[in-house]
C-alpha cells in the first residue's frame, strides 16, 4: 500500500511561525489547557508513586486510569462501561490504528461518511481494506443509503463520526441513528465510533454505545487536557476486548508517565472543570466562524455544523493554491480533497476552531474572503 502525507500534516508545514489565523489546528483551544493542574500532577504522581511512573506500562493500560475513565464516560457521555472493558492507547489515533490492525485485511469493506476524517482511514487503507463512501448530509451518515450499499456490497464495518462530525461539523439525526442500529444487526455490520468532541458541548446526542453495547467506542482526552499527552481509549468488550489488549502489547506506545498524570487529573476533577468552560467557548466560536462565512463567504458552507472544530467550505478555487496565497496574509487551512473517499474535490477546504481566539475568526475569515474574490 502506497504512503501518502496527511493534508493535516502538510498544512501545517506551510504555517509559519506566529501565523495571525490560524483554521488548520485540530488542537484545543490553548486557554483551556490546564497547564497549572498538569505542573500540580507531575508533582503528585512522582511523590506518590515514585519510579513507578516511569516503569514499563501494564497490557490494556493502567488499572488506576481505566477506573477513573469508566467514572468519566458515565458522567459525560452517558456510557455504562466497566474498567475492565476500556483500553488505554496513545490518542484516538493510536486506536484506530489498532482497531485497523486487528479488523481489516485486504478487502475488508469499510463503509465510511464521504467525506470523512483523512488520518483515521490511512491506516485502514495501509490495511487493504476497501473503503465505500457513504453519502452525508446536515442529519448526518444517510443511512438509507448505506442500507442500499450494504446490500449491493455485503457485510463489513462501519467507521462513523456520529456526533460533531469531522470534517463537516454535522451530527447524525436520532432517526438515523435508530436505522443505523437496526441494520448494523439485520446485515451483521461492526460499527467502529469515533467520538473526539462529543463531552465538550452541551445537549449533544448520547453516543452510539450508550445505546448499544455492541458498538465499538472510540474516545480521547487529546480535546480536554491536552494532545500531547496522547491518552485516548476503546470501549469492547469479550474477545475483541481481550484481542486488543494483547495487540497493545506490541508497541506498549502508551506511557506510563502520561497514563498517571491523566489519572491524576481525572481523580482531581480537573476535566470536569475544562469540559464545563469548553462547553461555554466552543459554542460561541463555532457561531462566530458560522456568522463570519455567511457574511465575508455567502454560499461556501457546504454542511451546518451544529458541534465541534470544523466548517467544511467551497472555496470555488483549488484549495492548495488557494492555501500558498492564503499563508501569505496569514491565514492557514486545510484543503479538503483527501477527506473525499468517492472522488476528489481539490475546491473544498476544514476551518477549525481549535486554536484561533474568538476574537480574530471573523478577521481571518474576512481576508480569506477577500482572497478568494480576488482569485
Amino acid at each position: 500500500m502506497r504512503l501518502y502525507w496527511s493534508p493535516v500534516e502538510l498544512a501545517s508545514r506551510l504555517v509559519k511561525k506566529g501565523i495571525k489565523y490560524n483554521f488548520a489546528s485540530g488542537s484545543p483551544d490553548p486557554t483551556l489547557l490546564p497547564i497549572n493542574e498538569i505542573r500540580k500532577s507531575f508533582e503528585n504522581v512522582f511523590e506518590n508513586y515514585g519510579i513507578s511512573v516511569i516503569a514499563y506500562p501494564g497490557a490494556g493500560g493502567l488499572k488506576e486510569l481505566r477506573i477513573e475513565v469508566s467514572r468519566y464516560v458515565r458522567r459525560m457521555l452517558n456510557i455504562d462501561a466497566s474498567w475492565r472493558d476500556i483500553i488505554i492507547t496513545a490518542g484516538a489515533q493510536h486506536a484506530i490504528k489498532l482497531l485497523s490492525q486487528l479488523l481489516m485485511r485486504r478487502g475488508t469493506i469499510v463503509y465510511v461518511e464521504d467525506p470523512t476524517f483523512v488520518e483515521t482511514i490511512a491506516p485502514m487503507r495501509f490495511q487493504g481494506a476497501k473503503l465505500i463512501g457513504v453519502p452525508i448530509d446536515e442529519y448526518g451518515m444517510n443511512t438509507q443509503e448505506l442500507e442500499r450499499l450494504v446490500k449491493d456490497n455485503g457485510p463489513g464495518i462501519v467507521y462513523t463520526v456520529p456526533n460533531c462530525h469531522n470534517p463537516t461539523g454535522v451530527s447524525l439525526s436520532y432517526d438515523r441513528r435508530k436505522h443505523l442500529l437496526e441494520i448494523s444487526e439485520r446485515y451483521d455490520l461492526r460499527i467502529i465510533e469515533d467520538d473526539p468532541y462529543t463531552a465538550l458541548y452541551p445537549n449533544t446526542e448520547s453516543p452510539l454505545r450508550s445505546i448499544n453495547d455492541d458498538v465499538i467506542y472510540v474516545g480521547t482526552l487529546s480535546k480536554v487536557l491536552g494532545p500531547g499527552l496522547r491518552i485516548g481509549f476503546v470501549i469492547v468488550s469479550g474477545r475483541l476486548r481481550d484481542d486488543l489488549e494483547k495487540i497493545e502489547q506490541h508497541d506498549f506506545a502508551t506511557s506510563t508517565l502520561t497514563q498517571y498524570l491523566v489519572y491524576d487529573l481525572l481523580r482531581r476533577g480537573v476535566a470536569n472543570k475544562v469540559v464545563e468552560r469548553a462547553r461555554d467557548l466552543y459554542p460561541r466560536k463555532l457561531r462566530e466562524l458560522i456568522e463570519s462565512l455567511n457574511e465575508y463567504l455567502p454560499g461556501s458552507l457546504m454542511f451546518k455544523p451544529s458541534c465541534g472544530f470544523y466548517a467544511f467550505i467551497n472555496t470555488r478555487v483549488n484549495a492548495w493554491d488557494l492555501l500558498r496565497r492564503s499563508v501569505n496574509q496569514g491565514v492557514a487551512f486545510v484543503p479538503g480533497g483527501r477527506f473525499f473517499v468517492n472522488s476528489r474535490r481539490e475546491n473544498t477546504a476544514r476551518l477549525s476552531i481549535g486554536a484561533i481566539s474568538i476574537d480574530s475568526i471573523r478577521d481571518g475569515i474576512k481576508i480569506l474572503g477577500d482572497i478568494v474574490k480576488s482569485s
